[in-house]
């Protein structure tokens, strides 16, 4: 018997019951072109050159993602020692190593944790410490107030913004805004989740800006094609257009998305890297300038994370989201959803924290703060220089023309070829 049942299951084994005529048609056909086919052929050269295979060159530079810290940016001193601290809870020791303001600090979050241990599990929404840091974070940068309950700590913005694409998607005549040029986790999501992607798009000749008219063609077009647009996504600073959006251009989404009543998806998370004479406004100060009745009306989510700003730390995973006029149901589901996962990782949660409270002079000894703003302010003059370098060296190639690299951390030339190309 032992025999035969072993045969049986050696003559199925090459019937796999998950291959590609099973596996959903949805997860087939979209496509994250940031780690997709010439992502994945960079990696298999690299481990090709490790083995003696000879190429032209001998390492590859991985440029289809933002990843400061994988090219050599280095991270802040403070915040690391703070990490340190918490995942090492002998206060003593710490204190012979570090200073003893991130000993404190650390000691600030690892109260709020259970058991003081960052290996536990957190409440589903993050640690109600960070989450008060957010807070009193968001009041001082846009005048208004917020409450707690509308902030999810999660890990890296594209977990809250895979939350929101899927909630707002019932099905593949739901559609769902999106600039053009765009990062591709919006045109990957909406495909993934089985609705429409409708892009409107930005105006080169305007400094990658927005105008009504392209808001309501684009519109227009997916209504007359069937399909109910549910929401609208904006990225400021521009990923990967590197513009700074004007808080005329953030009001004409607003008051755009007010009449078409739906929802608006706000990518901030570039908010830190601004190279030119310009403010970042965020999209929820943009609606609180706006007044009644757009204020109390607009539907809002905004998105900033800790991968990019002058931080830099991808591989942490932290980030975090702030809910604003949302139905309470769509609030609870928000919350289910975040509970699935349980908790978002511990240590990028307190990153978050890190992010939002960093040392200031009246906070921290001169010694600390000094390092600190040194540190900071390298970081912030090398992309500076870099991203002017990168606009100059465009244009000065002949066929290629470039706009100003005013944030964020890409450019996005135009190529032209002569008519004899």
């Amino acid at each position: 018997m032992l025999a035969k049942h072993s045969m049986r299951r050696f003559a199925r084994s090459n019937q796999f019951s998950l291959k590609k005529e099973t596996i959903s048609e949805r997860i087939r056909n979209f496509e994250y072109a940031v780690r997709g086919a010439v992502a994945i052929r960079a990696m298999e050269i690299e481990r090709e050159i490790e083995k003696g295979v000879k190429y032209p060159f001998d390492k590859i530079v991985h440029l289809n993602i933002g990843n400061p810290q994988a090219l050599g940016q280095k991270p802040i001193t403070f915040n690391r020692e703070v990490l340190a601290c918490a995942m090492y809870d002998h206060q003593d020791s710490n204190r012979k190593h570090y200073s003893k303001e991130a000993v404190d600090r650390a000691d600030f979050y690892l109260k709020s944790i259970n058991h003081r241990a960052t290996g536990a599990y957190t409440d589903s929404a993050g640690l109600r410490s960070v989450i008060s840091e957010v807070k009193t974070f968001l009041e001082k940068r846009d005048g208004t107030d917020v409450d707690m309950e509308s902030i999810y700590l999660l890990n890296g913005a594209s977990e809250g913004i895979t939350i929101l694409v899927r909630l707002l998607i019932q099905n593949d005549t739901d559609g769902i805004m999106i600039p053009t040029p765009q990062y591709p986790i919006y045109s990957a999501l909406v495909t993934r989740f089985g609705g429409y992607q409708v892009p409107y798009y930005l105006d080169e000749e305007n400094q990658w800006g927005m105008t009504e008219e392209e808001l309501e063609t684009s519109y227009q077009r997916a209504v007359d094609n069937g399909i109910t647009v549910r929401g609208i996504v904006t990225i400021n600073p521009g990923n990967p257009t590197g513009q700074v959006l004007s808080e005329k251009d953030l009001q004409t989404v607003l008051k755009f998305a007010y009449d078409k009543n739906i929802y608006v998806l706000s990518d901030e998370v570039y908010q830190k890297n601004i190279y030119v004479d310009k403010e970042f406004i965020s999209m929820r100060k943009a609606l609180k300038n706006l007044g009644a009745p757009f204020d109390d009306n607009v539907e809002l989510t905004s998105f900033h994370s800790l991968s990019k700003g002058l931080l830099g730390e991808c591989g942490l995973r932290g980030g975090f989201m702030e809910v604003h006029n949302t139905d309470e149901y769509a609030r609870q589901m928000i919350y289910k959803s975040k509970a699935v996962n349980l908790c978002s990782n511990t240590l990028g949660q307190i990153g978050v924290g890190l992010m939002v409270n960093p040392p200031t002079q009246s906070s921290v000894s001169k010694t600390v703060y000094d390092q600190f703003e040194s540190e900071e302010k390298l970081i912030f003059d090398g992309l500076t220089s870099r991203a002017q370098l990168l606009t100059k060296k465009l244009n000065e190639i002949e066929g290629v023309t470039c706009n100003e690299v005013e944030g964020a951390m890409y450019a996005f030339p135009k190529i032209e070829f002569p008519d004899s190309y």
